[in-house]
């Protein structure tokens, strides 16, 4: 039972290991901000998530009360990492920073309105971009 405990809880370190290096390489190489956050919040929750679940393993869930805050870092790292991936998400939104596509322009009509004095920040955001005065944006494809 104990070689079987073992096996599985380095399988789940080097798993969580390899999602912290592909979330390191996506904040590389990812186009923007959005892009760069959801690699983030991907490597932060299943990285770690799953090499706090290896170390588990290892020590134990017994009594013991590194077991159990092993498991309230594992909870806390549960809660915490999307709520704030969505938190930094909204106000880059709010700041007006608009999500990059393949074609330049934002995927859904209801961030680019066509009045731009119906809606604030996203029409803004639009006539930023239509204007060429956001941050650069990787070369289309055509």
């Amino acid at each position: 039972m104990s070689l079987i405990l073992d096996i599985l809880s380095w399988a789940c370190i080097v798993v969580g290991g390899i999602f912290c290096l592909l979330s390191g390489i996506g904040l590389l190489r990812l186009p923007d901000v959005f892009t760069r956050m959801h690699a983030a919040s991907l490597g932060d929750t299943l990285g770690a998530g799953l090499v706090l679940l290896g170390l588990l393993l290892q020590a134990g869930i017994g009594a013991d009360l590194v077991g159990v805050k092993l498991i309230l870092i594992l909870v806390f790292l549960l809660f915490t990492s999307p709520v704030a991936t969505h938190a930094l998400a909204h106000a880059a939104l709010l700041d007006g920073i608009v999500p990059w596509t393949r074609h330049g322009r934002p995927p859904d009509a209801r961030l680019a309105p066509e009045d731009p004095d119906e809606d604030g920040f996203l029409a803004d955001a639009r006539d930023d971009l239509e204007a060429g005065t956001t941050a650069p944006r990787p070369p289309q494809e055509s």
